[in-house]
Parts: C-alpha cells; structure tokens; sequence
C-alpha cells in the first residue's frame, strides 16, 4: 500500500488546481465543429507533436512496459519499438499529405478519396468500429491502469468511486476546450508526467535494496540488460520490422498516420508544421521517453521478484512507496493521473469526432448547426466514459494482453491504408474488405492453429492482404471525378498514379525517393542509437556508448540534409 501524508495530498491538490486554470485560460467561448475537433488547422508543431506523445504515455503505459520487461527483458520493448518504422514514413511521407487533404478527421478523407456507396458505407462502419468499439477498449485499458494504481492506495471501491471521479473531471474540461485546448494542456501534462518518472526511476536507483546501477547489473540476469532479441528470437523479430509495422493497426501507430494522429497532424498551422509535429512525436516517443519507465521496471524486478505474472505490472506502482518520501509519493500518483486524463481526454474528443462528424452528421440526423452537433458530442463521450467504466472493471484483466490483441485482430489491414495513397485502384471496398475479414481470420487462426504472436498475426495479415487484393480487382473503382480531385488536391507520387495520370494527359507529381528513403533510414538509426547511447552509459562500456552517439550524430546530420532536399521542414 502507499501511505499519502499531508504534503502528498498537497501535491495532487496542486496539480488538479492547475490544470483547472488552464481550462479556463484555454477554453473558448464559441466553438464550431471544426474549432473543436481540429483547432482550426491552427496549432503549432511542438503543440501538436507533443499532445501525440502526452496521448500515447497513458497510465497504462509505464505498467504493460514493465510486464515485457519482467517476461523478456529490455529487448522485450521491441514489442513496440517495432512500430517506429511506421512512424518514421509518416514524417516522410504521410503528414504533409494529410495536412493537404484539409478534412475535419481521417474518416472524412474516405469520401474525399473514394466514391459512391462504398465510401459510405466505409465512413460510417469505421466510425462506429473506431469511434465506438475501439475507442471503448482503449479509453477501459487505460481505466484499468489508473484503477490499478488508485487500489494501490485506498480499497477497490474508494478506488472506483475516485476514478469516477478523474473521469467526470476529464469530461468537463475536454468539453470545454476542444482539440487545440487538449493540446495545450496536453504538454503539461506530458512534462509533468515525465518529470515524475524521472525523478522515481532516480530515487529508485539510491535505495540501498537496489544499489545503484552497478547493484542493479549485480542482482539480474545479464540478458535482461541486452537491447537486442535473442537468438532464437530473430525469426519473430523479423517478422516484427519487415511486416506488422505496416500490416496492423495500433492507436498512435496506424499504418499512414491516421487516428489521432491525423487528428493532431489535420490541427498543425501547416505542411511543414505537420512535418515537425511528427518528427518530434517520434523522437519523443522512441528516443526521450523509455529509459525512466525501463530503470524503474527493472528496479521492481529486484524489490518484487515473485509478483504473479498478470500483475508483474504492478511492479511500477509498488516502487513508489519504498522510492519516496513525503510530497514524492503524491507527485507521482499526480504524475499518473497526468498521463491518465492526457490519454483519456484525445480519446474522449477523437471517438465523438468520429461518431458526431462521420455518423450523425451524415447520416443519422442530418442539416443541422454546430450547436447541435457539438451537444451531441458532448453525449456521446459521456456515454463513452461510462462504458468505459463497466469494461474496465468487468471485462479485462491484463493491459498488455489487449496491446496485443489489437495488433493481431487488426493485421492486414495496414495494406490498403497506405495504398490507397499510392495506387489509384484501391477502392472503398478494398479498405473496408481488410476490417471486416482480418478479425474474422485472426479467430479462425487461433481457433485451428497453434501459432502464437507474431506468426499469428503474420499469418492473418497475409490472409487478409490476398483478400484485399482479390476484392480491389473484382469490385468496382472510384469514380472518375473523385479521382481527378483527389489527385488535384493531395498530389499523390508513385507508380500506382503514373499510368493513371498519363493516359488523362495529366501532370506527373514527382517525389525525391531517394532523399526519403535516406531520411527514414537515418532517422531510425537517429533513434536507436540515441536510445541505445542511454542504456550503454548506463549499463554497457564507454566504447559503446562512443561509437553510439558518433553514429547518433552523424544519422541526424544526414536526416536533417534530407528533409532540407525534400522542402519539408527547414
């Protein structure tokens, strides 16, 4: 249990009391659709960039990255480092493109790339898969991290009735601020948070259990220190960085971008803004972030070594008590809540912009103004909260597990998400074929095989990117003018377009292929050796640690040379 004094009590009063000020100072007083769900197209970079980050560092976050790291060490996170290959294309290749679409969400796009009844029927599925479905289990993975965290403190119902709480308290806000207000307090939010992870994974280190980080290499295995999967591991490492980056869905690493991602991207001041915001997202992300979360995993390895496995994430929270003194312990619980209401306030704007712009708008309860509109997403998120609520507390039981689960029911789906940028032939029947078939083939997968993830998701992928295929040759096209406007306004490069384009004596867009493929391969050599540069320092040699921060300097010189050739950021 974590016992809270006086000054932790202090603490957490501070913090909710500031975020109520800047409510206020960032709430606005009239609001239209577009103010509300995309900030007016007006933000800038390091805004946007850094609500991306503050979104994915849920309270979830730090607890299922220790649960890989108790099963398979430091080299686990490849889990999820994995998806930084598809963040890197987004910087090069898919935020100036959605940030040239002009649309108010990602599911606007579809009519604006496709045609027809397919187009609608697609906007509406996905609105109601995303903006419903998924957006539930994410916004109740993330309630069962910060219920897991309150339990550590008070009893099970204290502890509802408190999330209950933070969860009304995050409704009100986000209903007042909107997209750009999120964002803004978003940053402080992030800051806080990692302010507080740092400072727990330092106090973690003095403890006289754990030594420092000479104790730390003492008492644990060496292969849990290394950063690389293990030999017989390379086979599903593979698999990870040549397949799922692109073939599966993930909130925050959507195959080109979308999601809340788009969201924030669509919101930026422009291109190069959009550029910016999901360069520093990615840098943030895989490079800034990790190491506090990791050192304090570790530590919890060694303070708690015989936690049952389904609550080794727990490990993080229990560190708090013995790591801290009075106002330390509130500071970090306050940290929490931080990457809680972060999380939980996009996904609250995100799924209402989804099910208000891309369902009631056009199709339940059409004609109306924004007033009305914008009362109606203020019910759907109400609604979202309390489902959210009863799954969290009924339904799941492991927040790792649903990591996985959504990157394996989604795979496959990545290919027409991407293609449809780049090969004119994809249709809304392509895309919407991928959502329907992959959870379809990941069930029967797993219902007849015995292959486990990533095979499984491998295999799904590839099931469903074969029926994708045979759906996009057999099923109708876009029309021709949705094409010609799609491809006026987005200026789409690539082979999928050129015989397209020149049989209608159109101009060919060109992109710099080399310069983007350079830039993505140094940007992620930028970032492992960066990441990796930290974990020498702290537990390697000197002579890794140079030659990791020479290549880490020379990679970013060679990623900033390319984007300079390619007009997109300087």
């Amino acid at each position: 249990m974590i016992h809270l004094g006086f000054y932790d009590w202090l603490s957490l009063a501070l913090f909710l009391i500031g975020t109520i000020i800047l409510t206020f100072y960032f709430s606005q007083k009239k609001q239209s659709l577009a103010s509300y769900f995309k900030a007016d197209g007006r933000l800038p970079w390091f805004i946007a960039g850094t609500a991306m980050v503050a979104t994915t560092f849920g309270a979830d976050t730090p607890l299922a990255i220790t649960e890989i790291i108790a099963k398979d060490g430091i080299a686990g996170n490849w889990a999820w480092w994995y998806m930084s290959i598809g963040a890197v294309s987004t910087v090069f290749i898919f935020a100036p493109l959605w940030r040239r679409a002009e649309v108010l969400t990602d599911l606007e796009f579809l009519e604006l790339r496709y045609s027809g009844f397919g187009a609608r029927l697609l906007r509406g599925i996905k609105a109601v898969y995303l903006g419903a479905l998924m957006n539930l289990m994410i916004l109740s993975w993330v309630n069962l991290a910060m219920l897991s965290i309150l339990e550590s403190i008070f009893d099970h119902q204290t502890a509802v009735y408190i999330l209950i709480f933070l969860l009304l308290f995050c409704l009100v806000y986000t209903s007042f601020l909107g997209v750009g207000g999120i964002s803004y307090i978003d940053v402080f939010q992030f800051f806080f948070a990692m302010g507080g992870c740092i400072l727990l994974a330092y106090t973690s280190l003095q403890m006289p259990e754990i030594g420092g980080l000479a104790g730390l290499k003492e008492k644990l295995p060496a292969n849990v220190f290394s950063f690389y999967p293990s030999s017989e591991r390379i086979p599903s490492f593979l698999v990870l960085i040549f397949f799922l980056w692109w073939m599966s869905w993930y909130p925050g690493s959507e195959p080109g971008g979308g999601g809340y991602i788009a969201q924030r991207i669509v919101s930026a001041k422009d291109e190069i803004s959009a550029t910016k915001s999901t360069l520093w997202f990615l840098f943030a992300h895989y490079f800034v972030r990790p190491w506090p979360w990791i050192i304090v995993a570790l530590c919890s390895l060694v303070m708690y070594p015989n936690l049952a496995e389904d609550k080794k994430g727990s490990g993080f929270i229990l560190m708090i008590e013995p790591a801290l003194t009075a106002g330390g312990k509130g500071l970090l619980i306050s940290t929490f809540i931080a990457a809680y209401l972060s999380t939980i306030a996009t996904h609250l704007n995100w799924g209402a912009s989804y099910l208000v712009n891309d369902l009631t708008k056009p199709f339940l309860i059409k004609n109306k103004d924004d007033r009305f509109y914008l009362k109606s997403s203020y019910l759907v998120q109400i609604v979202s909260a309390i489902l959210s609520i009863y799954i969290c507390i009924f339904w799941i039981k492991k927040v790792s597990s649903v990591w996985f689960f959504m990157i394996e029911a989604s795979s496959g789906i990545g290919f027409a998400l991407i293609f449809r940028w780049f090969w004119w032939r994809i249709s809304a029947w392509s895309e919407l074929s991928g959502f329907l078939v992959s959870p379809i083939f990941f069930a029967l997968i797993k219902l007849f095989t015995d292959l486990v993830f990533p095979y499984s998701a491998l295999a799904t992928g590839l099931l469903t990117i074969a029926f994708v295929i045979l759906v996009t040759y057999l099923s109708p096209g876009t029309s021709e003018n949705v094409l010609l406007k799609f491809y006026n306004r987005i200026k789409p490069a690539g082979f999928g377009w050129k015989y397209w384009a020149l049989q209608r004596k159109l101009s060919i867009h060109k992109s710099n292929i080399q310069s983007v493929l350079i830039g993505c391969i140094s940007s992620l050599i930028a970032v492992f050796t960066g990441l990796f540069s930290v974990g020498s320092l702290f537990f390697g040699t000197s002579y890794q640690f140079t030659i990791f921060i020479v290549i880490f300097i020379v990679s970013i010189g060679f990623m900033f040379h390319q984007l300079k050739k390619i007009n997109s950021i300087v």
